[in-house]
């Protein structure tokens, strides 16, 4: 058994300060010990980075200086198409809020969204809060949709209280008010949700392949398209999922998956399960595979391995606030692999 750690500037960060009394004395001392090992490293890294930048500054100052004159206007459709290119590729990696006035909010570091029931949207990042609105009729329920890309997360309060983390390279649609009868949303990806219990009012997760009915839980969801098993993970209360004619009826601490040819429920620790909202993973006996593919989501990064490392079994934690690099470093001082960084990924073998 062992425990992996990775460690950068979080004691500062709002996962670190929600999640430190998760930690054990021994696993919190082995955190602060990588600090004193870094320190070095990361002063000299930046020294290095602000010198390149103060000249790289000059060269573009004194480039604009003497080409100036030399360029021409641009025409305002020219201005109006590289603008247009511009928001096009930034959005690829950014987080999208889309409203139902096809109004796009972009952000381009992890966000917390909250929606209350007047319409009035309030979106804080780790540098910026943003608030605006939306006109709400009772006509008509409007919906709007949430992209996370690979590489980031978001959480959301929706209008009624309930609260979603949003993993990476997940969809979320959902309604800016729930109407009288029935709360719903559309996950595509993975959420951890707390429903706000409300008797008059069920609450449904829909996935491409399941529909769970909560009335007031907390759970986990994994629905990625690419994946052959969807999951549902519950932690609080009681959910009652649909698969096609099958039903099953899930209790604290179990998990049902599905796959294209089998649904089963079976007794887990939730928390190898859920750790992902608060900024860190944990596992036992899990296949190295399973591991790759989840870090390969969260830092937007395509990995390849070996069949021989792809069984590796791992137990322990993995913070991940640091770059890909220097966990996968971390992973390869405490089991037999090998790792490459490639122009198209990280390359993964086992070791000879």
């Amino acid at each position: 058994v062992f425990l992996i750690y990775q460690y950068r500037n979080m004691q500062n960060h709002w996962l670190y300060k929600k999640n430190i009394k998760k930690l054990s004395a021994e696993e919190k001392q082995e955190i602060f010990k990588q600090v004193q090992k870094n320190v070095h490293k990361q002063h000299r890294q930046r020294r290095i980075r602000l010198y390149l930048s103060i000249s790289a500054a000059a060269c573009i100052i004194l480039a604009i200086v003497l080409l100036n004159p030399l360029i021409p206007p641009l025409a305002p459709s020219e201005i109006e198409v590289l603008s247009h290119t511009a928001d096009s590729i930034s959005n690829e990696k950014d987080i999208q809020l889309i409203l139902a006035n096809n109004k796009t909010i972009t952000f381009q570091k992890d966000a917390d969204i909250k929606y209350n029931i007047e319409g009035e949207i309030t979106v804080e990042t780790e540098d910026e809060q943003i608030r605006t609105s939306e006109e709400i009729t009772a006509e008509k329920i409007s919906q709007n949709t949430l992209i996370v890309p690979k590489g980031k997360r978001s959480s959301l309060t929706l209008p009624d209280g309930t609260k979603v983390w949003v993993n990476s390279g997940s969809t979320l649609r959902f309604p800016t008010q729930f109407n009288s009868k029935r709360r719903e949303i559309q996950v595509e990806g993975e959420i951890f949700i707390d429903v706000v219990k409300d008797k008059t009012r069920p609450f449904y997760v829909n996935t491409t392949r399941m529909i769970i009915d909560v009335v007031g839980t907390k759970f986990n969801v994994s629905a990625y398209k690419e994946d052959e098993e969807h999951s549902v993970v519950l932690v609080e209360g009681c959910v009652d999922i649909s698969i096609d004619s099958e039903k099953a009826r899930l209790s604290p601490n179990q998990r049902l998956s599905a796959s294209m040819n089998d649904i089963s429920v079976k007794e887990i620790d939730v928390n190898n399960y859920i750790s992902w909202k608060d900024g860190y993973l944990q596992f036992s006996s899990e296949p190295l595979r399973n591991i790759l593919k989840r870090l390969s989501r969260y830092y937007d990064t395509p990995i390849h391995y070996d069949e021989n490392s792809a069984t590796l079994k791992c137990n322990g934690k993995l913070i991940l606030f640091d770059n890909i690099e220097e966990v996968l470093e971390t992973i390869s001082n405490t089991i037999p692999i090998n790792f490459q960084i490639e122009e198209t990924g990280v390359s993964v073998q086992k070791k000879p």
